[in-house]
């Protein structure tokens, strides 16, 4: 029986589409474009959870129990260190100020006038037409009136840093993710957070390792962390291994640290860790032995 002339095409186009299909034996061996690691290096995969890098958290928080007469940032605005956040009713520090640079005033003046009074002295001391005991109490008094204008300029000082504690300003740059706090608002200091800075330019992602793992993983060694929910790795480094495992759990934590310019990733959301074990393997071997 003769066959049509169209079932060759057929059966070239479906062993066409069968050789294309994925090999599934290539799942454990990433590419670096899509997993962030050379193809068919072996590696340690374990689960992480990404948090801030300490020296980029800051807190908003008063320091004196005065309340609140303005709120001048607002949630997500980003900010620079020192810039002003809230300000505190500071009507009695103010009035501080005032009253210590009166005192510097006086003292100066009594300062001025013990000086003057000394060098008359002085001159008449000389002309023998004075007392020894004349001239020494000038002395002292004019030495007295000089510690007394320093004395007096200290606790003015004083009272101007303590005045600065009536503003509160952003201790680092970032974007304020937490705020808390509204105009008449009375908190006492040391217990009452307002809200928080963060700078994600860097994020860590801690992880924990079974103590064979960390064996294995030194610092400063790669590592990929995968973005959750989307298919794609970002490469980091190793920035610490533990130097005690957990008593509760028996694991080491490992920090990687990574740049995050794109915000691609937040805090406190579950990630993959890869790191290869070439590479800790070869670090280790290249370190000399301890005789």
């Amino acid at each position: 029986m003769r066959m049509p002339c169209w079932s060759g095409p057929i059966f070239i186009l479906v062993l066409t589409i069968g050789c294309t299909q994925p090999d599934s034996s290539t799942k454990n061996s990433p590419s670096r474009s899509t997993r962030g690691l050379v193809a068919g290096t072996p590696f340690i995969e374990i689960a992480g959870r990404t948090q801030c890098v300490p020296s980029k958290r800051g807190i908003i928080a008063p320091v004196p129990l005065h309340p609140v007469v303005e709120v001048l940032a607002s949630l997500g605005d980003r900010v620079k260190k020192g810039q002003t956040l809230v300000k505190l009713d500071d009507d009695e520090p103010q009035a501080d100020v005032r009253a210590k640079d009166a005192a510097l005033s006086s003292a100066r003046i009594a300062l001025a006038e013990a000086q003057r009074y000394l060098t008359e002295v002085g001159k008449l001391h000389a002309q023998g037409a004075t007392g020894e005991q004349s001239y020494h109490s000038a002395r002292v008094a004019a030495l007295k009136a000089e510690q007394d204008e320093r004395a007096a300029l200290a606790a003015l000082e004083s009272s101007k840093a303590e005045l600065e504690h009536y503003v509160v300003v952003a201790p680092i740059d970032g974007v304020i993710c937490r705020l808390e706090v509204h105009p008449g608002t009375v908190s006492r200091p040391g217990t009452t957070i307002w809200g928080e800075i963060m700078d994600l330019s860097e994020i860590d992602v801690r992880c924990e390792l079974s103590p064979e793992q960390a064996e294995r993983v030194t610092v400063g060694q790669s590592a990929a962390v995968q973005i959750p929910r989307k298919d794609q790795w970002e490469n980091g480094r190793v920035v610490f291994v533990g130097l005690s495992a957990d008593t509760n759990t028996g694991r080491v934590q490992a920090l990687i640290r990574l740049s995050n310019a794109k915000a691609n990733l937040r805090c406190e959301l579950p990630v993959v860790v890869r790191i290869p074990e070439t590479e800790a393997a070869d670090s280790a071997k290249s370190t000399p032995a301890t005789p």
